[in-house]
């Protein structure tokens, strides 16, 4: 008998490894598949100004990605804060031009989302050289966790929402959340198996050192804050991909076109020099 539950055990998990998949692929073609809620359109046309730049054939893949992404992402509004959803849709929105293709064919949940009406207060303890532990206040307009969790200030996201500024809080860390499918957040995403990115490590690291020079010589042309790590040199190099394109590729060339591998876009197309 305990032989046998233990064999039916077995099969159950066997069976839900190999058909979860399959049913969660199905049920994601058929969401992107559904006919857009005309409200939908009109907020993105209305709040979103990157929408209108982006040609129609991108328009209805971004579509297909928030049908997706609607249905799968959890939100939870914080300090207060009732989530909406048109919040949800204009969040969702940016985050489907990063996932849209870099993991279309991935089956893992998306990231959940916590919102803050503002910028919030995270406490980090901290261990000096005694063993002593104290907590660091920092006040932040968001962060993204390894575990699947991205935090975000929605007041800033309703400003990021009109500019093309090279400050994106949304692809900032969704970024982070694309950098961390490989199970490490390194500014390295999951580049295996494609030979298109085996110059990655010598473009990044050197695009990364040299605006650690220019900051640290007082350049403050750039978001200097890319300059500490290169987990977040990569999400502010996203960050400009998308809302300053032509400012980046000026800068750093190769890593630009790293970025239109990897994301499988060319922002520059869509959006003139005048747009940035």
């Amino acid at each position: 008998m305990l032989t046998y539950l233990v064999f039916a055990i077995a099969f159950l998990i066997i069976a839900s490894l190999i058909f979860t998949p399959i049913w969660r692929s199905r049920q994601r073609k058929e969401l992107a598949a559904s006919a857009f809620p005309e409200r939908w359109r009109k907020v993105l046309e209305q709040r979103w100004s990157l929408y209108r730049l982006l040609p129609a054939e991108l328009q209805r893949q971004v579509q297909q990605q928030i049908q997706v992404m609607m249905a799968d992402t959890e939100f939870y509004g914080c300090n207060g804060l009732e989530v909406t959803e048109e919040m949800r849709l204009l969040v969702l929105a940016q985050a489907s031009l990063l996932y849209g293709n870099v993991v279309q064919d991935r089956l893992s949940d998306f990231p959940h989302v916590l919102l803050y009406p503002d910028a919030f207060i995270n406490d980090s303890p901290r261990v000096n050289e005694f063993g002593v532990v104290s907590n660091d206040r920092h006040v932040l307009l968001g962060e993204s966790w390894q575990q699947g969790k991205v935090i975000l200030a929605w007041a800033d996201i309703e400003k990021n929402l009109l500019q093309l500024d090279g400050h994106n809080l949304v692809v900032h860390e969704y970024a982070h959340q694309v950098d961390g499918y490989d199970g490490v957040m390194n500014g390295t995403p999951p580049l295996a198996g494609r030979s298109a990115f085996a110059s990655w490590p010598r473009v990044m690291q050197a695009a990364y050192d040299d605006l650690c020079r220019r900051v640290n010589a007082g350049d403050d042309s750039f978001e200097p804050y890319a300059t500490t790590n290169p987990a977040e040199f990569f999400a502010v190099i996203s960050e400009y991909f998308f809302t300053l394109p032509h400012f980046l590729a000026d800068r750093y060339p190769e890593a630009y076109h790293l970025l239109t591998e990897l994301y499988r876009l060319d922002p520059r197309q869509w959006q003139t020099k005048g747009n940035a």
